[in-house]
């Protein structure tokens, strides 16, 4: 909620997750007020992904607050408290949640907040004398404090660029575009969860009885989800600073191994689709006439269009064959960019490039940008810091904490403890060797 007259006036544009939990955690701080905007006229979170039992893969728990302030009026265990549906969630078993269900806790937790303006398209980030100044769609803000929040963009591949859209299309936007495809050729091309999901949804016939399903990944198998307790570690405070000290060609080895920790596909996903394939071949039903995985295998290009003719190439044998299809699905994950609206000010900033085709601004350990103008002006960056920060940097797990680092940094003390968590594994250099 607003604090008029509060020391720490802060702009935050995106009304994601990241900057949902600032604003949250800095509620009951009385010297700093957050105000965001989003350009939706609606607060959603991957609308074209809430895929009917699609579940979270982190804990219900690594909400908004809970591991910076187990007290907060703005957790989960709140959410479910406020709807009269917490004793049947612990009945039910909240260590997986769906992810309808998540959106649906941050739409309230905005409405709780009162503090995001909707329909507020941020146009540039201008520096004036000692202070930015933010023009939108509506208006012009002025603010010596910007938290920029708005997430990563889809990764699309080369050799899709130029087919037609309503033919060839990211997975982020499935559910925002027709999806009766009976009878049609459908590929899906990436073997992460959300093509897991997609693949599954295909093939029990949520879109139509489709004439031939594919599923191509370049992985040598359909991977689960790394989630043992040690691999979880890298998921905690202390890993990121470790990481953040790392040369860059270190940091790129690391992300490179623990793919499967972030892009794995749960279990309970990869049991569902195997049922499915073991019952098509008991009975037909609406399950395509054709069926085909293909691992280990790289898309490659396009050679025609309407249908497409997909070539793709095996991996370890190089043998290359095509897919016809009607419908391509790229579930091929997302890529970090420099939002538009800092082009007044991007030759102030350091820029590095990372692996994907992403490029970050530089960031501190504070996630204050690296910005050549007057002290007097901070620019903060959450969720876009994933090759200097590490593997959680784009995941929710330590949203709270980046918030609370955050917010720790604007006001110049520690309203929230920031520091290292007990863990099994020690990452030598991340914290001082005097930290409890």
């Amino acid at each position: 909620m607003s604090k008029k007259g509060s020391g720490h006036q802060v702009t935050a544009i995106g009304a994601g997750p990241a900057n949902l939990s600032l604003a949250a955690l800095a509620a009951p701080i009385p010297e700093i007020s957050v105000h965001i905007l989003e350009r939706s006229e609606t607060l959603s979170w991957h609308p074209g992904l809430l895929l009917d039992g699609a579940f979270m893969q982190t804990s219900p728990l690594k909400d908004l607050v809970t591991p910076a302030d187990p007290t907060s009026a703005y957790s989960f265990l709140a959410y479910l408290h406020e709807k009269k549906r917490l004793y049947q969630a612990l009945v039910r078993g909240i260590a997986s949640v769906g992810r309808t269900e998540f959106e649906d806790y941050l739409k309230w937790a905005g409405e709780k907040l009162a503090n995001v303006q909707f329909g507020e398209e941020v146009i540039a980030v201008e520096l004036r004398g000692e202070a930015f100044s933010i023009a939108t769609n509506r208006r012009n803000y002025q603010t010596r404090t910007t938290v920029v929040g708005v997430g990563r963009v889809p990764f699309v591949p080369d050799w899709s660029r130029n087919a037609p859209e309503n033919q060839l299309f990211h997975a982020s936007t499935f559910l925002l575009r027709r999806r009766e495809f009976s009878s049609k050729r459908v590929v899906v091309v990436g073997g992460g969860q959300s093509g897991a999901e997609l693949f599954l949804h295909l093939l029990t016939g949520a879109c139509g009885a489709l004439g031939a399903l594919a599923w191509v990944t370049r992985r040598a198998s359909i991977f689960a989800l790394e989630d043992s307790p040690f691999v979880n570690e890298w998921f905690f405070p202390q890993y990121d600073g470790w990481f953040l000290e790392q040369s860059e060609a270190v940091r790129e080895q690391t992300l490179e191994r623990q793919a499967l920790a972030s892009d794995g596909v749960n279990p309970s996903t990869l049991r569902a689709i195997y049922n499915a394939l073991y019952d098509r071949e008991v009975r037909r039903g609406s399950y395509p006439a054709q069926v085909e995985i293909r691992v280990d295998t790289m898309a490659e290009e396009l050679r025609a269009i309407s249908p497409f003719r997909l070539g793709v190439r095996q991996q370890a044998t190089g043998v290359r064959t095509e897919h016809v299809a009607d419908i391509i699905v790229l579930a091929t994950g997302y890529r970090t960019e420099i939002p538009s609206f800092l082009e007044p000010v991007a030759n102030r900033l350091s820029i590095v490039s990372a692996p994907g085709g992403s490029r970050e601004i530089v960031v501190g350990k504070e996630f204050r940008a690296r910005f050549d103008g007057p002290e007097s002006c901070r620019l903060y960056v959450q969720n876009g810091a994933r090759f200097q920060h590490g593997i959680a940097d784009t995941n929710l797990s330590l949203v709270p904490w980046r918030a609370a680092t955050v917010l720790n940094s604007i006001i110049g003390r520690v309203a929230y403890d920031c520091g290292p968590a007990t863990g099994a594994l020690k990452w030598h250099g991340a914290v001082p060797e005097s930290a409890p």
